[in-house]
């Protein structure tokens, strides 16, 4: 009854300028209504992540409107922290060692990321869209969230070979995702737009800049990050105080060049994990503290998704997270008798794969996708990405407990 209340009255606060004036009371009050819509999602044993997409669905463009562009800019520091965290965690459970041994999942990456790209592919073009802008944006929903599967991982307190490998393929499908589509997205101006010489060279020189700096950045904070950390010493407290600034001002610095968090966050995590063997960088467990960035970052998740019920917008992202799905799925399935995991936990895999965030555009391109000249490809991505943020996390935890790694299913 007090979260209703809360949601009534927040309204008449934005009305009279209260929230939009004063960035603390907007901070506390999404805090406080965000979290206590966790709990109550909780409660009923569902991911307390759904609770804030729904708090955030209900205080979006899809709802009340409250938490619109404006607020989600003042929100943007929460928001850009939290995906920080969550990606230089993921990057530090990633063992290149174990990566290297487990060969068929090289063969698995490979034919689950062709086979998504292929199936989208030819969804998109049966609706009508073209070659150019079917391959973009079937290299887009290659990408599965890595902050949803991050952050279920936490939740879930999961560890185990299904975990491993879901973390690992969530990884892989982002990076690929990346590279794909910051190579098509020039690609598909060039369609639109034209240019003379200036805009051909740009098709090489963007994609360039995004790769290497990307990597480039993440390879030189890392390095800044172990000369910090041999002065800091080992303490616990000194060193997430270094890791908070570390990922702090690498996702800052990869903002101000424009360049990719999604590189920038995964490549500091792996160096920290696989280069240092010396171990100056401990293992960081961000803990509670870290869980405010978590909830203002689903919120504004939820709050940026757009429902289209346009028959047709519809009918194309149901048919494109179907695609998306098979072609996750199938490669795994067929290959599992390969693998130590055996049929049913490989069909785990392929289910816990299923997240596509709103923040993908974000992550796996730029900001400059939601300013693509075909308005129609823009919505029907919008429209599926919205209806797996609600139903993709349930699929994570189910995958999680049904193959017995999910310490809070244990609790």
């Amino acid at each position: 009854m007090q979260f209703l209340l809360s949601l009534a009255f927040l309204p008449t606060w934005a009305q009279i300028g209260g929230i939009d004036s004063a960035p603390l009371i907007l901070f506390a009050a999404l805090l406080l209504i965000g979290y206590a819509g966790g709990e109550l999602i909780k409660r009923v044993r569902l991911p307390r992540l759904t609770g804030y997409i729904v708090v955030g669905l209900v205080l979006g463009d899809s709802g009340l409107g409250i938490v619109g562009p404006a607020v989600r800019d003042a929100m943007r520091l929460f928001i850009d922290v939290g995906l920080g965290l969550l990606l230089f965690e993921l990057g530090q459970r990633l063992d290149l060692q174990w990566m290297r041994r487990e060969r068929w999942l090289w063969v698995i990456a490979i034919g689950e990321i062709g086979l998504t790209w292929l199936l989208a592919f030819t969804t998109l073009t049966l609706f009508h869209f073209s070659r150019t802008e079917a391959a973009f944006l079937a290299a887009v929903v290659i990408s599965t969230s890595p902050v949803v599967v991050m952050y279920m991982a936490r939740e879930e307190g999961a560890d185990g070979q299904v975990t491993s490998r879901v973390l690992t393929l969530s990884a892989l499908n982002s990076l690929a995702a990346f590279v794909l589509a910051a190579m098509l997205l020039p690609m598909m101006r060039y369609e639109h737009e034209g240019g003379g010489l200036a805009a051909i060279g740009n098709l090489l020189v963007h994609p360039a800049y995004l790769l290497a700096g990307s990597f480039a950045l993440g390879i030189v904070v890392f390095l800044l990050f172990r000369a910090l950390a041999r002065w800091f010493g080992k303490g616990a407290a000194p060193q997430f105080v270094l890791a908070m600034s570390m990922v702090t001002f690498a996702v800052g610095l990869a903002d101000a060049a424009k360049l990719s968090v999604l590189c920038t966050m995964l490549t500091l995590g792996v160096l920290a994990k696989n280069a240092d063997p010396s171990r100056r960088i401990a293992h960081i467990e961000f803990g509670v503290a870290s869980e405010l960035f978590y909830v203002i970052l689903f919120i504004g998740a939820g709050a940026t998704a757009h429902f289209s019920f346009d028959g047709a917008t519809l009918t194309a992202a149901i048919a494109l997270i179907a695609a998306r799905l098979v072609g996750k799925t199938l490669p795994i399935y067929g290959l599992a008798a390969l693998t130590p995991l055996g049929l049913s936990r490989a069909g785990l895999v392929g289910i816990a794969l299923a997240p596509l965030s709103g923040f993908t555009a974000l992550l796996v391109v730029d900001p400059t996708m939601m300013g693509l000249p075909n308005g129609r490809l823009v919505a029907v991505f919008l429209t599926a990405v919205a209806i797996l943020e609600l139903g993709a996390p349930l699929l994570v935890q189910f995958a999680f407990r049904r193959a017995k790694e999910s310490r809070s299913a244990d609790d």
